[in-house]
């Protein structure tokens, strides 16, 4: 009993390792990133009920997922992780027994299109994971439809039992989702493989596998016709329809196009980017010595268990050769019926962030495919092994690299807003928070306003938007008519919208690891590091949209963003800044002396200059002098801010004596213009 339990676990349990060593290893340092923190925010402000109001504009059956799942696993980042790569593990054993029933004679090659299906690399958004998870349920709940399809066929007696949980999996995925309306013209192939088996004459073959395929087929038109007739594309538009009815040729010759790159995306290049030497360099670091401990230890592993418990499979080398070319036509197919969501859209398909989430679609087919061809040019089953042993070993360390790319983009998150609430503890009702764009790749605007309201007006539960943070490389000319004032600002995301105006916008620029800035047009607007949109935006800005002494201080919530962080050198500065704010100069003195007793430093020499106008503010003119000028030495082009810094400072304290000598000697050696 106990061997037939261990036969029956042992696959699982090396793909859900597999699963682990790819995703779940820095699971507890990852957060939430791009349309996971909307996710989250709309359930800790409407409750999971209210994604009913979330969903309703464009996909209202995916609300009851998402009802059922952040009612399980609320607002913390690590179950969601967690449940991300469950659901990973879930759908990849959905592909090894989908598969098997495709070709029940070859369960090694099913084991192998599930092991790459686990591992493979060119999905990056897997550390996404309130978004995927979801779409991992989908995905799975697809590819069960089409094996409850197939053992209709092989189960005649149950086939209305299998045909009504395949209808039903079908609509749960495909009335949540389009991304897999294209992959479903396999439907008809799959069939006439399997009906092959059994019925020897193709008409009677054609017929059974029609009448199999009808209750799919009025599922499908059923989906149609309510997504183009009743919701009419709410979302993206179907573009190559418009390009085709003004240029018929430029269409399809850009069609063609698309259709051979994104196959060859798919099929190849997600696979051969991973690859790689090694270099010394890469030990050098612990995250390049992760990486290859990571890859030689799931390459040993896999090894290792396809060695001892999945033998070789005897067939002849006709039927060997025979099925690898099923296999790769199977998988080719399935990758061109894929990507017509996609290609009707005009949406890309790339190896890149935000674009690889579209080869969820593509998966299923690329692995079948790589199946079949490594099986037609390596006829011994060792090189088979060894080989896609390596590719399932790059694989597993690429999805590390990409997992750990996600982690420190988490800690750049948190700092800042951990410096936001340090600086603003506090921001007046409908502040527009505004910069060019962040330095960060897995987040929006759109991903960052969630948080950014979750900090500053926590006990929200409506679909008011009290808060907006937008990029102006994205919203400048939209629902930024432009950077003047008085201007009215209006923001919706799904059921949520935001209404205010330019004057009541703040502009700010974080470069890590230089700290936040919020700024100021009259003093900053000089400031070389400054990119040009943003100090375009200056004019815009009104620090007085915040609140200096609020009787409850904004901070980020614990069960997202963990314990505040050791206090470090931008802690002492958005304090000081935030007391330049008030005009206490005392304090601004204070808390740089203690930031410099502490050992602390700027990264970037410019921010000397608040502690250059403390100092000076304060009467202590000797300090801001020699501030002044070691602030010059590390960054001459501070030059000019410096010069004009120290007139502006002149004009208002009007030095004497000892203290005019001391600005003298400093414009002396910045050599500020007389």
């Amino acid at each position: 009993m106990f061997k037939r339990f261990w036969s029956w676990l042992r696959f699982p349990a090396f793909l859900l390792i597999l699963c682990i060593a790819s995703y779940g290893l820095l699971a507890s340092a990852l957060g939430f990133y791009w349309d996971d923190w909307p996710m989250v925010w709309f359930a800790h402000t409407l409750g999971p009920a209210g994604f009913t109001q979330v969903f309703s504009s464009d996909r209202p059956f995916l609300a009851g997922i998402y009802v059922i799942t952040t009612a399980l696993f609320q607002t913390s980042p690590l179950p969601w992780q967690i449940f991300g790569l469950v659901t990973r593990w879930l759908t990849a054993l959905a592909v090894y027994w989908t598969v098997q029933k495709i070709w029940p004679e070859r369960r090694m090659a099913a084991a192998w299109v599930a092991v790459l299906f686990a591992v493979f690399p060119g999905f990056k958004q897997q550390p996404i994971s309130v978004v995927y998870s979801n779409g991992f349920i989908l995905l799975a709940s697809y590819i069960l439809s089409l094996g409850c399809m197939l053992a209709a066929v092989r189960q005649p007696q149950r086939r209305w039992l299998w045909t009504v949980l395949g209808v039903l999996t079908f609509a749960l995925c495909t009335f949540s989702t389009e991304y897999y309306v294209g992959l479903d013209l396999i439907r008809p192939i799959l069939l006439w493989l399997v009906l092959r088996e059994y019925i020897p004459t193709w008409k009677e073959r054609a017929k059974s596998a029609f009448f199999h395929w009808l209750p799919y087929l009025g599922a499908m038109l059923a989906f149609l016709i309510w997504r183009v007739f009743v919701f009419e594309f709410p979302t993206y538009q179907p573009e190559l329809i418009d390009a085709a009815a003004a240029s018929p040729v430029a269409a399809a010759g850009g069609l063609l196009y698309r259709v051979v790159q994104d196959v060859f995306t798919s099929s190849w290049l997600v696979w051969a980017l991973p690859f790689r030497f090694p270099a010394l360099e890469d030990f050098a670091n612990v995250s390049g010595a992760a990486f290859w401990l990571i890859t030689t230890a799931s390459l040993l592993l896999t090894l290792l268990a396809v060695l001892r418990f999945l033998p070789e499979e005897s067939a002849e080398p006709h039927k060997r050769v025979a099925w690898s070319h099923q296999a790769m036509i199977v998988g080719g197919l399935a990758m061109l019926f894929a990507g017509w969501p996609f290609w009707i859209t005009n949406l890309p398909l790339g190896v890149q962030f935000p674009w690889d989430r579209f080869s969820l679609a593509f998966m299923l087919g690329s692995c079948i495919f790589a199946v079949g061809l490594l099986e037609w040019l390596l006829r011994k089953h060792l090189q088979r092994v060894v080989l896609l042993s390596l590719v399932v070993a790059m694989a597993v360390g690429s999805n590390f690299e990409t997992a750990n790319s996600y982690r420190r983009e988490w800690i750049t998150q948190k700092d800042f807003f951990w410096q936001l609430s340090w600086r603003a503890p506090a921001l007046k009702p409908n502040t527009l928070l505004v910069t060019q764009k962040m330095p960060l790749i897995y987040y929006s605007d759109n991903s960052l306003t969630a948080p950014l309201n979750w900090l500053y007006a926590p006990d929200n539960h409506t679909n008011t938007l009290p808060y907006f943070l937008a990029f102006t490389e994205v919203r400048l000319g939209a629902a930024i008519p432009a950077l003047e004032k008085g201007l009215p600002v209006v923001q919706e995301y799904r059921s949520a919208r935001f209404e205010s105006s330019t004057d009541q916008a703040l502009v700010y620029f974080y470069s890590p690891p230089g700290c936040l800035r919020l700024l100021s047009p009259s003093r900053d607007d000089d400031l070389p590091i400054l990119p040009r949109e943003v100090r375009k935006a200056l004019k815009i800005s009104h620090l007085n949209q915040v609140i200096p002494d609020p009787a409850s201080p904004a901070s980020p919530p614990a069960h997202i963003f963990g314990a505040e962080p050791e206090h470090g050198w931008c802690y002492y500065y958005q304090k000081a800044d935030l007391a330049r704010q008030t005009g206490n100069w005392e304090q601004v003195v204070s808390l740089g002396e203690e930031a410099f007793s502490k050992g602390f430093e700027p990264a970037e020499p410019s921010e000397y200059m608040l502690f250059v106008e403390g100092y000076a503010r304060a009467g202590r003119w000797q300090p801001a002098a020699d501030m002044a000028v070691k602030t010059d030495q590390l960054a001459h082009s501070l030059q000019s801010p410096l010069c004009r810094l120290l007139s502006r400072l002149e004009a208002k304290t009007a030095p004497q004596g000892a203290d005019a000598q001391a600005l003298a000697g400093a414009r002396e050696q910045i050599e500020c213009p007389q």
